[in-house]
């Protein structure tokens, strides 16, 4: 890593890789358990969690709702958890 931009986009790709795993695990659980024993679903609807706002939008499948799910958790959290890693490699390397 030849410099702190390398080191950025690889701690960017390690969280990027961490949230992939939380919903693989998630989706994971949907299909061996729920859809796996019930076999009921091939369509999930998303909307607001208020009852008054009816927009929301569908996703075929959970390969299409792994999809929306790691980009809504990736443009959520990546900054914060590349904050908080950067953070502890500084630590780190202090005691170094």
């Amino acid at each position: 890593m030849k410099d702190t931009n390398a080191i950025d986009k690889a701690i960017r790709q390690k969280c990027r890789q961490e949230l992939e795993s939380i919903v693989s695990n998630f989706i994971n659980e949907i299909e061996t358990k729920i859809r796996g024993e019930y076999n009921s679903c091939s369509f999930y609807e998303l909307k607001h969690a208020s009852v008054s706002d009816k927009r929301g939008f569908n996703v075929m499948g959970t390969s299409q709702l792994k999809t929306v799910l790691n980009n809504m958790l990736i443009t959520g959290h990546i900054d914060s958890m590349l904050s908080v890693k950067s953070r502890e490699l500084i630590k780190k390397l202090e005691l170094i």
